[in-house]
């Protein structure tokens, strides 16, 4: 007599095949804006009534929980289902597996990249030469973020320097 196998709950569509579902898009895994993000990540624990994540790796994508799962060049969005709260962490019962790699801090920012973040495909569809220049023109001219802060810093101080002996000579 066979017996049926049980079904895997899983996901699918992660890496070169993803097909986004709703406005959550794939954000690429880069070292020095993940740790800007706050990025970290693990596995899902094996609770009573199945796996469980922080509550904090959940993300709330217009009333759809929604987890972040690490691949090998993105961070995938991923509609889950839940199940109870057990303290701290919640029950998936839907949509990872136990070997999935899941955003456990800094996933609402993910999120927020996500939702601004266009398909390679798309932008590259989209992109004319009047595009490329008005993109090539906003602000910073690509400088990295910590660059762009330090051009802040040192001219907030030359002005407080410059106000000081302005003041001092006026008095």
């Amino acid at each position: 007599m066979a017996t049926a196998a049980p079904a895997a709950l899983g996901h699918a569509g992660h890496g070169d095949e993803f097909k986004p579902q709703g406005d959550a898009r794939q954000v690429r895994r880069q070292a020095e804006s993940d740790g800007l993000l706050g990025v970290a990540t693990a596995r899902p624990a094996q609770g009573s009534d199945g796996l469980t994540v922080p509550s904090t790796a959940l993300v709330d994508a217009n009333g759809k929980p929604l987890l972040f799962v690490q691949m090998e060049k993105t961070y995938d969005p991923v509609f889950v289902q839940t199940g109870a709260s057990q303290g701290d962490r919640v029950v998936v019962t839907k949509g990872i597996d136990p070997t999935d790699e899941v955003v456990i801090s800094g996933a609402l920012s993910l999120y927020a990249e996500s939702l601004k973040t266009q398909p390679a495909e798309q932008a590259a569809e989209t992109k004319t030469p009047a595009a490329v220049a008005v993109t090539n023109s906003k602000a910073g001219g690509g400088l990295p973020v910590p660059a762009l802060a330090a051009g802040a810093v040192v001219l907030l101080g030359g002005g407080a320097i410059w106000l000081a002996r302005r003041q001092k000579r006026d008095a």
